[in-house]
């Protein structure tokens, strides 16, 4: 795929990534602050942690990549977040294990929509991709052919959609790893406001999903496969867009290829906050995925916020 062309400037890399804990923790807590509790508390029997404070303990252990034994550890040792939430202490690793399931995944939606608010913009460059996030569980079945048992390790689909220029992901979907690409590009691009270009890759090529991007008033860069036509068959999108392909082959290309940046993407979700899901239960899988996306906006958020502080570019040329 080659060397990438532009990185984020080091500077500002360099600022953030020095104070990252603080700064996403004061992040975490004033996005949190200003939803709704993510559950209500008991109203019967001993009183209960409440909500809003757990969920933040939530979010940093995701943040942080540590275990529920860890991220209290990591509380008792450092008193920034008790002194920020205005408590003396912080709930325990079983508290925090309990939050986790009650977190939902609209609440999850909502804190990113937060944080990341202000970066919204009309007449975005989108692409969209998928990638695998590997899990703990494995299915095993016996191979009739080759008379033995087989095992494969499972793992979560994560389906996204970001800001080419900004690299924030605006909308994600979760399944598992039989979801097919293509179903879910319509629902991706769904509450984007209106965009100027999207790129995908073969998976994504169809006429529904072509004409998507038309209705959004963009255009569409959807690899198409070998065996495509140019037969509209009631989405005029697909033939304008084939017809482009085919008129200029070199020029088309150069524009879709912005879809790589996606793939930046995934690489610095899974590097930072790592490339595998902790959880056996069904239910807390996606959600702890989830909450790896809401960690990767806030760093790209707060990218986005030093480079405007400081007066520089975000981004500099690798050349």
């Amino acid at each position: 795929m080659g060397k990438p062309k532009k990185r984020i400037s080091p500077r500002v890399a360099n600022q953030v990534n020095r104070d990252f804990e603080r700064l996403i923790l004061l992040s975490i807590i004033g996005a949190v602050r200003t939803a709704n509790a993510p559950w209500e508390c008991n109203s019967f029997g001993r009183p209960c942690w409440d909500p809003r404070i757990v969920a933040v303990c939530v979010f940093m252990k995701v943040s942080l990549c540590k275990t529920y034994d860890g991220i209290e550890a990591y509380f008792k040792s450092n008193t920034l977040a008790a002194q920020h939430l205005d408590i003396e202490q912080l709930p325990g690793h079983s508290v925090i294990a309990r939050g986790m399931p009650k977190m939902s995944m609209s609440y999850i939606r909502r804190i990113s929509r937060l944080v990341t608010f202000q970066m919204r913009r009309r007449g975005m460059d989108v692409a969209v991709d998928s990638s695998g996030f590997s899990l703990k569980t494995s299915s095993k079945w016996f191979d009739i052919r080759i008379k033995r048992k087989s095992e494969k390790k499972d793992y979560l689909k994560l389906h996204i959609v970001i800001d080419v220029d900004t690299e924030i992901i605006w909308h994600f979907i979760i399944t598992d790893w039989k979801g097919a690409d293509a179903k879910q590009f319509k629902r991706l691009i769904r509450d984007l406001p209106r965009i100027r270009k999207a790129a995908g890759d073969k998976a994504y090529s169809s006429r529904v999903n072509c004409q998507a991007v038309a209705d959004k008033g963009g255009k569409p860069f959807l690899h198409f496969k070998t065996n495509a036509t140019a037969k509209a068959k009631g989405y005029p999108a697909w033939q304008i867009s084939f017809r482009a392909y085919t008129d200029d082959p070199d020029g088309w290309m150069d524009e879709y290829h912005i879809r790589s940046i996606v793939e930046a993407v995934f690489s610095s979700i899974k590097r930072c906050f790592g490339p595998d899901i902790k959880s056996i239960k069904g239910w807390l899988k996606r959600r702890e995925l989830a909450a790896k996306v809401l960690a990767y906006n806030i760093k790209r958020v707060l990218y986005i916020e030093r480079a405007k502080d400081l007066g520089i570019p975000l981004w500099v040329s690798c050349q």
